[in-house]
């Protein structure tokens, strides 16, 4: 059997890896568009330090990607957080405050480090702790990020820590993103305890399991997460691998796949994996439905752009001691969060110096994207001084773009992609995986893959019947 797979980020390597290990002899031919491999995860080593472009960690709470980590064996390699320094920092009025020890993305988890914040009001403190009398809506529909956690916990506690708390993870703007679709578990503890405090009082929170070795929330690789990427290639072989090869059509062909590349390349295909972005496979598939190609083309994107900065610590006037700060929108920055990445995790950066990560761009402010490099190094200079009182400029910058990189799960993302997959289901032998199914994080990507993987796998047992598509 010959599987083709479209892109080379992480859910398509997951797959591809998968695949080969439980048949090393599968026929398996990975098409990536770019020059390199990888998708958003992008590492640089250099001057001393590990620059991460995109993703630097990722959750251990989503156990997937943890998974591929100790199935490559790459267990030595785990670096946890600084957890000495384990906290979120407020940008509000000029200042960093500390996020309230136990605050969960959207909801307070502990009492009285929520009442002693300096972010809110008393007023809305109290409005706060009074979420777990609120009645939970009846036939809501889907429902905005922004409506749910406005409706549940008030306009200012909104405004002040959730909003910027989701720009950080999703760089998008929660009047827009679907509640369902990007804190589902929140929804469901209103659904199904009345309240997202009840749920808490419950211990209905999701943990990570008990078994094997104990890790920090957030973890990464010693070099950087380009060593998963290096040592799936390695698992795969580079072989498999066409690099510069960008698909421009699928083509049916006696219950088989004809995969045609830009340069005139084509590829004969038993099935066909698509992993690229929702936007790319729009074009490709358009000459085979048209249709589909259109509800491809729905999935929004929003583009960011990274900065790594490398300073002199005694340059920095403010003590770095967080993970990294995110910036409400009514602070009218032009930044919406900072890493500290030496901090966050050791041996980022040389003795002596501090690396950040600086972030702008995004859903709410798309005119920062296009800004040149030099304007845009001068906008995130500007907000530092503010907040980090910065005295110097870095001894280096690196910049990365993500041009229209990150999906945004908007009001109706679920119907879509339902959708989807019911039109995906009419196409013997393709299968449709990627970060714009079910999560944006490395362990959903890597889920995703490993579902792919499956849903091929059924494919080769029963040539005649439609793939579980994932």
């Amino acid at each position: 059997m010959k599987v083709v797979i479209v892109g080379s980020g992480i859910s398509g390597l997951t797959t591809a890896f998968s695949l080969l290990r439980n048949n090393p002899d599968l026929d398996v031919k990975i098409l990536e568009a770019d020059n390199r491999i990888g998708g958003t995860i992008s590492t640089r080593l250099e001057s001393g330090c590990v620059i991460e472009e995109g993703p630097d960690s990722f959750l251990t709470t989503k156990p997937w990607a943890l998974e591929l980590c100790n199935l490559l064996n790459l267990q030595g390699q785990i670096l946890q957080t600084n957890d000495a320094n384990r906290r979120a920092l407020i940008a509000l009025n000029d200042e960093l405050l500390p996020l309230p020890e136990g605050f969960m993305l959207l909801a307070p988890t502990k009492i009285y480090p929520f009442l002693d914040s300096k972010i809110l009001s008393l007023n809305s403190k109290l409005n706060g702790a009074m979420e777990i009398f609120k009645a939970p809506a009846k036939d809501i529909g889907d429902e905005t990020l922004k409506e749910f956690a406005v409706r549940r916990f008030g306009q200012e506690m909104f405004e002040r820590i959730i909003q910027p708390m989701v720009a950080g993870i999703y760089t998008g703007d929660p009047d827009k993103l679907s509640a369902a679709a990007t804190i589902p578990q929140f929804v469901e503890m209103e659904k199904n305890f009345g309240s997202v405090g009840k749920a808490f009082l419950n211990n209905a929170v999701s943990k990570s399991s008990d078994s094997g070795a104990r890790y920090s929330a957030f973890i990464t690789l010693k070099s950087g997460l380009q060593t998963l990427v290096e040592a799936l290639t390695a698992a795969i072989g580079s072989e498999r691998i066409e690099l510069g090869c960008r698909v421009e059509k699928l083509t049916p062909a006696d219950g088989k796949w004809k995969v045609n590349c830009s340069d005139g390349r084509h590829f004969d295909a038993d099935a066909v994996v698509l992993a690229a972005s929702a936007r790319a496979l729009s074009a490709i598939i358009r000459s085979t439905d048209d249709a589909l190609a259109e509800a491809l083309g729905r999935v929004e994107y929003s583009s960011c752009a990274v900065l790594n900065m490398l300073f002199d610590a005694c340059h920095i006037g403010r003590a770095l001691d967080g993970f990294g700060l995110v910036v409400p929108e009514i602070e009218k920055k032009k930044i919406i969060a900072c890493s500290f990445a030496s901090t966050k995790f050791a041996g980022r950066a040389p003795a002596g110096m501090a690396l950040v990560r600086v972030f702008l761009g995004g859903e709410l402010h798309p005119e920062i994207f296009a800004l040149s490099d030099g304007d845009m190094i001068q906008a995130a200079l500007h907000d530092l001084r503010t907040y980090l009182k910065i005295s110097h400029f870095p001894r280096k910058i690196w910049i990365k773009r993500w041009t229209k990189a990150m999906p945004q799960y908007t009001v109706g993302h679920l119907a879509l992609v339902e959708r989807l997959k019911a039109r995906f289901g009419q196409h013997q032998g393709l299968v449709w995986t990627g970060s714009a199914l079910s999560g944006v994080g490395i362990p959903d990507c890597v889920r995703a893959g490993f579902d792919a993987a499956v849903s091929v796998q059924e494919l080769t047992k029963n040539s005649q019947k439609s793939p579980a598509l994932v």
